[in-house]
């Protein structure tokens, strides 16, 4: 099925408007074919890996791994895409001997059978809310999630980060984008260039970057929900991570 032509975007060199309430293309499943949302996924993985959020994810965990003194750590990652960030966090903490056994979750069943398909290292994929975790308190040692947040209204990132905090053992790290003009710029340029032929990310990719929090928008979601202490990390470029405690 084509997809319903989305609402214009707005002019790279205008000011950025408040945080965007726009529903991205990939939300409606219904929309988008197979190969179109493996493309757009796969898109996301590519930006994960080169623009700073797979790395800005193995930067914590591998302090937490290291601070807490474990060669194992457990992991949940919510909205897990296609797989490729916590694979490739598997991969990178497999070389500093650190054993990473990880389950993923995501609400569309199409999402998740792109990343089924892509098979995976330790990994058991599940349909599942975040907002509400079919898993006991403190099941994992950390809970992740890399571009989820942008995706939820303000009161949907604090029950979010609420449920990872009681799902969570010894930390949440959620990586994100940055609301910043430079990096809706970056998008736009992006969509005109590598992403060219692929219309869906091409409109995603900017959107939700105008879905995104500044840096004080997320702390302040941040300090809401149970994790004490919490901070909100910046990463080169434009990237958010929100790393707290659990109560």
């Amino acid at each position: 099925m084509t997809p319903t032509a989305p609402p214009p975007l707005p002019h790279p060199f205008q000011r950025l408007p408040r945080r965007l309430d726009r529903t991205e293309i990939l939300d409606e499943d219904a929309a988008v074919s197979r190969d179109a949302l493996a493309r757009s996924l796969g898109a996301m993985a590519t930006v994960n890996q080169f623009l700073g959020g797979t790395r800005s994810l193995h930067r914590h965990l591998r302090s937490l791994a290291k601070d807490s003194h474990l060669q194992t750590l457990s992991m949940l990652d919510v909205g897990v895409g296609n797989g490729a960030v916590p694979r490739a966090l598997h991969r990178s903490l497999a070389r500093e001997g650190v054993a990473l056994r990880w389950v993923g979750i995501d609400r569309s069943r199409a999402v998740l059978q792109v990343a089924r398909e892509r098979g995976g290292e330790a990994a058991v994929l599940l349909q599942a809310n975040g907002l509400v975790l079919p898993f006991p308190n403190q099941s994992f040692d950390v809970v992740t999630s890399s571009l989820t947040l942008h995706h939820l209204s303000n009161a949907q990132v604090e029950t979010f980060l609420t449920e990872a905090a009681r799902v969570a053992r010894r930390a949440v790290i959620m990586s994100d984008l940055e609301r910043h003009p430079l990096n809706y710029l970056g998008a736009r340029i992006l969509g005109i260039t590598l992403w060219r032929r692929d219309p869906i990310t091409r409109y995603d990719g900017p959107v939700s970057v105008l879905r995104s929090f500044t840096h004080d928008e997320l702390g302040a979601r941040a300090r809401r929900a149970p994790l004490d202490p919490v901070k909100v990390h910046r990463h080169l470029p434009f990237r958010l991570v929100v790393v707290g405690r659990p109560e």
